[in-house]
C-alpha cells in the first residue's frame, strides 16, 4: 500500500506544497505534477463538475506517478463522499465551511476507520491494493496513511476553533483566506488586522493540539510570512492560474515583438487567494 509523502515531511517538520489541479479532469496533468516534485495535488470537487469516475481516474495517475492526491469533498452529499475518494486511492480530503466540533466529529467519523471513526468497510478498491493485503493491516495504514483536511473559512468557526481543533482524527487545518475575509465583513483585505488575528487564533489551536495548518498562497513572499507563523502546508497556485499567466505572457511578448500596445497584465491579472 502506499505512504504519503505528504505526511511522511510534515511529520518530520518539513514545509510540503500542493497544486490544484482542477480545470479539467485531466490525468496527464497530475503525472506532470508528481514528475516536477510537487507533494500534493488538490482535486476540487466543490466548484467542478467532475463525475465520480473523473475524480478516480485523476488519483490513479497519482499513485502512477507517485504524488499524494487530496479530494475536496461535496460536503452535503452525504456520508459516503468523505471515503469514496480515499478508497480510489486519495492520499486526502479536505473538508469545506466546518465551523464546529459537532461537524468536525462527524467528518472524522465517515473518514476515518475504528477507533478513531465508524467508516465503511470494503477491500477490493486500490486504497486497499484491490483486496492483496490483510484487512488489519489495511485498517491500521488506511488510518496512519491518509490524512483529513478541514477548512476554517467561517466567521463562526473562529468562536469554536479550539473545540473543533480538539477532534481526534482531523489532521490539518486549511484556512480558506477568500471566504473567511468575505464572512468577516473585510473582503480579500489580508493584510486586515482581524484576518491576521484570525490566523494567528487558528494556528494556536491547530499547534495547541497538534495538528498542521497552511492555506492557499498567491506567491513564495506569502509562503514565508505564514511559515514563520507555524504553517506546515502550502497550496501554491493552480492549473487555471498557470495558463492564464502564460497565456498572457505570450500575448505580452507577442505584442512587445510586433511593436504593438503593451496589454495592461494588471487590469486582468487578479489574483485571488
Amino acid at each position: 500500500m502506499r505512504r504519503s509523502k505528504m505526511l511522511e515531511k510534515l511529520r518530520r517538520g518539513d514545509a510540503v506544497v500542493s497544486v490544484n489541479l482542477s480545470l479539467s479532469p485531466e490525468p496527464l496533468a497530475i503525472e506532470i505534477a508528481g514528475r516536477a516534485g510537487i507533494d500534493g495535488v488538490w482535486i476540487d470537487t466543490e466548484h467542478r463538475p467532475f463525475a465520480q469516475r473523473e475524480v478516480a481516474a485523476m488519483i490513479n495517475a497519482g499513485r502512477i506517478a507517485d504524488i499524494d492526491c487530496y479530494v475536496r469533498i461535496r460536503k452535503g452529499e452525504g456520508y459516503t463522499s468523505f471515503f469514496r475518494p480515499l478508497e480510489d486511492g486519495a492520499t486526502g480530503i479536505l473538508v469545506p465551511h466546518v465551523a464546529t466540533r459537532e461537524e468536525a466529529e462527524w467528518v472524522s467519523r465517515n473518514a476515518k476507520f475504528p477507533p478513531l471513526g465508524r467508516r465503511g468497510m470494503e477491500t477490493m478498491m486500490p486504497d486497499a491494493d484491490l483486496g492483496f493485503v490483510d484487512p488489519f493491516e489495511y485498517v491500521e495504514h488506511a488510518n496512519r496513511e491518509t490524512f483529513v483536511i478541514i477548512q476554517i473559512e467561517d466567521v463562526e468557526a473562529l468562536d469554536t476553533v479550539e473545540e473543533i481543533a480538539e477532534v481526534p482524527g482531523i489532521d490539518m487545518f486549511m484556512i480558506g483566506p477568500a471566504d473567511l475575509t468575505f464572512s468577516m465583513g473585510i473582503p480579500l483585505q489580508l493584510d486586515h488586522p482581524d484576518f491576521k488575528a484570525a490566523v494567528r487564533k487558528i494556528a494556536a489551536a491547530a499547534q495547541a493540539n497538534g495538528k498542521w495548518w497552511g492555506l492557499p498562497v498567491g506567491d513564495t513572499e506569502g509562503v514565508s510570512k505564514y511559515y514563520e507563523l507555524g504553517a506546515r502546508f502550502f497550496n501554491l497556485g493552480g492549473d487555471y492560474g498557470m495558463l492564464k499567466q502564460g497565456c498572457l505572457k505570450i500575448r505580452s511578448d507577442f505584442d512587445s515583438v510586433m511593436g504593438n500596445d503593451a496589454l495592461d497584465v494588471d487590469s486582468v491579472d487578479i489574483a485571488l487567494p
